[in-house]
């Protein structure tokens, strides 16, 4: 036994270099890179392919998924027959009651190990301890209930990989947890006992033995680990509701497991203070055009030792998600990032990131994080920017048609507006969207309009009759060198254009005032949706779903309309740790962006009081903006 736990045990400690992520090298035609148009030149992407280490992480999944196999062979050891001549064997040296009770144990031992496997994924030290007895408990069960001796000695191999990898599990279970489950364990065990009792005496006319206290407890307990009791039971009722004890026993044991390893939910608002720190710390000439997006009430924060930088996320089903890339001090991002991972690991999150830039993946992989592309965001460099040249005349038509319909445009600081015209504009904002939720997790604030971002851009667009019809809204950030779109909405009215002269008006207020770029929107899978694009197999698959689903989400349209202005295409990745995290972690994105409704988190940002809603309309960092960005106002 003693050899094949040490073969389970140089597999562990194996040092395996796999693929961190699928790099490829993509030639694009008409693209734009680096900030220039470069026409029909082919620019060739390549990206290199770094190697991935077998971390603790790894180890503590594979011992979790290895632990969950033996439970499955408990739960088939337990339903199929045992072989006649050693259950025979057996049953010379123990009772048949032991025999049974050890099958009925080997069972209810196998379902526990399924569930505390994902436990051990988490490094949890709680689940450990059960793990290890409990596989004693089932290489003992195995043997007494008919010298299944090849399951005992995959049990016993597991045990000995276990404890020589116990320093792994070293996460401790929430506090919060305890309390749970310090409430759990009476109603549970109160409603296992109320459901035998009930039972019992309802249908105690098909009971031969008179029922006492000892007998009805005796009863409900044997049959809760799968034996027969002291009572005899006739009809069909007593053909079914021994087992319907068993399996409410065994639903009963898994809830409680499950509560004390699951994840500890996040619901408390974000701190206020907090978030001031953070509009503070991401005003900086080398942030990112998403950082603004970071101060979303809905979002909470990790500061690094030092107090220089800081990660946005929010908890969305079980995910501690990231909203982009850290903000403030490049060097303290490491120690940032460290606080976010032993958050997530003592709460037993997943971890994820969605959002992060192309030149910023290092820092992922070094953690052994892998990236996925998402798609990029397109972003208008304001000096290189200009009407003029064939390849601009869709913008140029399209603006000169709003303006030869009477259509104007004008630009106004948010905390500019007079009440009259925020208003109006609110309503632009509450008809465009109707009775669809709000969107925005990683690229939108919440919020709108409500005076908690004064220096926020506001291009509006009105009528011939001077109604406003339509807005878009522009956070400064990079220390006011960039715009970052927020929010684009009107009415169903007017002539097409009104969104590309808005944005000519916007680029165009930004050149004056020494704003270096407008970042637009982000276009999803835009390396993948581009003609002449060379994919792989599976990429084109991805291709050919996402143009069937651009009818309702508006893929390709968006990606058309973001590259008639020629942008520079900014990547951004989402960043999660192991490929089994990949389908939780994609629900919890699209349920932060609000097309799944998963997230009851969005609503904790609206229980902020008052204080809270106009803490940063004096903020210092507010009026720096307006000093660095409107210089000639």
């Amino acid at each position: 036994m003693e050899s094949m736990g040490q073969t389970v045990e140089q597999t562990l400690e194996h040092t395996v270099e796999v693929p961190n992520r699928h790099r490829r090298s993509t030639t694009v035609r008409g693209s734009s890179v680096g900030g220039r148009q470069q026409g029909n030149q082919e620019v060739a992407v390549t990206e290199s392919s770094p190697r991935r280490r077998f971390d603790d992480r790894a180890r503590a999944r594979l011992l979790g998924l290895f632990v969950a196999f033996v439970g499955l062979i408990n739960i088939g050891s337990a339903l199929m027959p045992n072989a006649g001549a050693r259950l025979e064997w057996v049953r010379n040296y123990v009772t048949p009651t032991v025999a049974d009770t050890a099958d009925g144990a080997t069972a209810l031992v196998g379902l526990a190990l399924l569930l505390i496997g994902r436990g051990l994924t988490h490094r949890r030290k709680l689940a450990y301890r059960l793990a290890v007895i409990l596989l004693v408990v089932s290489i003992a069960s195995h043997i007494a209930k008919g010298l299944d001796i090849e399951e005992a000695v995959i049990a016993f191999v597991a045990v000995v990989a276990l404890v020589r990898q116990r320093r792994l599990f070293t996460v401790p279970v929430a506090p919060a947890r305890w309390r749970s489950l310090a409430t759990a364990v009476p109603l549970v065990v109160g409603l296992v006992l109320a459901y035998g009792v009930a039972g019992l005496l309802v249908r105690r006319n098909l009971i031969v033995e008179p029922l006492t206290p000892l007998n009805v407890l005796q009863e409900i307990g044997a049959r809760l680990v799968g034996l027969t009791g002291p009572l005899t039971i006739q009809g069909r009722f007593g053909e079914w509701f021994g087992a319907s004890i068993t399996a409410v026993g065994i639903a009963g044991v898994a809830l409680l497991l499950l509560l004390v390893l699951a994840p500890v939910a996040e619901r408390a608002v974000a701190d206020p203070v907090a978030r001031e720190r953070v509009r503070r710390m991401m005003d900086r000439p080398d942030g990112d055009t998403l950082d603004p997006f970071a101060l979303r009430h809905d979002k909470h924060y990790v500061f690094s030792p030092d107090g220089r930088a800081a990660i946005a996320y929010r908890y969305v089903t079980g995910v501690g998600l990231m909203s982009g890339d850290p903000v403030g001090e490049p060097d303290s991002f490491d120690a940032a990032f460290q606080q976010f991972f032993d958050l997530c690991d003592t709460q037993g999150w997943r971890v994820a990131a969605l959002g992060t830039r192309r030149d910023r993946l290092d820092i992922y992989e070094a953690r052994n994080l892998r990236t996925l592309y998402l798609g990029d965001e397109a972003i208008i460099d304001t000096t290189e920017f200009t009407l003029d040249g064939r390849k601009m005349r869709p913008v140029r038509q399209a603006a000169n048609r709003t303006i030869n319909h009477g259509i104007t445009c004008e630009v106004h600081r948010e905390g500019d507006l007079d009440p009259t015209l925020r208003r109006a504009l609110i309503g632009i904002a509450d008809r465009h969207r109707a009775q669809t939720p709000e969107r925005g997790f990683s690229m939108a604030l919440d919020g709108l309009l409500e005076g908690r971002h004064p220096a926020a851009l506001v291009t509006i667009a009105r009528d011939p009759s001077g109604a406003p019809f339509a807005f878009q809204r522009y956070i400064p950030c990079k220390a006011g060198r960039a715009l970052s779109l927020d929010a684009m909405r009107r009415d169903n009215v007017g002539v097409n254009g009104v969104n590309e002269r808005m944005i000519v008006e916007t680029v165009q207020w930004a050149k004056e005032n020494g704003v270096e770029e407008v970042s637009l929107n982000f276009a999803v899978a835009r390396e993948i949706l581009t003609e002449g694009a060379d994919l792989t197999t599976a990429e084109a698959a991805e291709a050919w779903v996402l143009r069937r689903l651009n009818p309702y989400f508006q893929i390709e349209s968006l990606l058309s309309f973001n590259a008639k202005f020629h942008p520079r295409w900014v990547p951004r990745y989402l960043a999660y740790r192991s490929l089994t995290d990949l389908v939780p972690v994609a629900v919890a994105a699209l349920s932060a962006e609000a097309f799944l409704p998963l997230d009851r988190n969005r609503d904790c940002a609206w229980e902020a009081d008052d204080a809270d809603e106009t803490c940063d309309t004096t903020s210092e960092t507010e009026a720096a903006c307006d000093k660095e960005v409107v210089r000639a106002e």
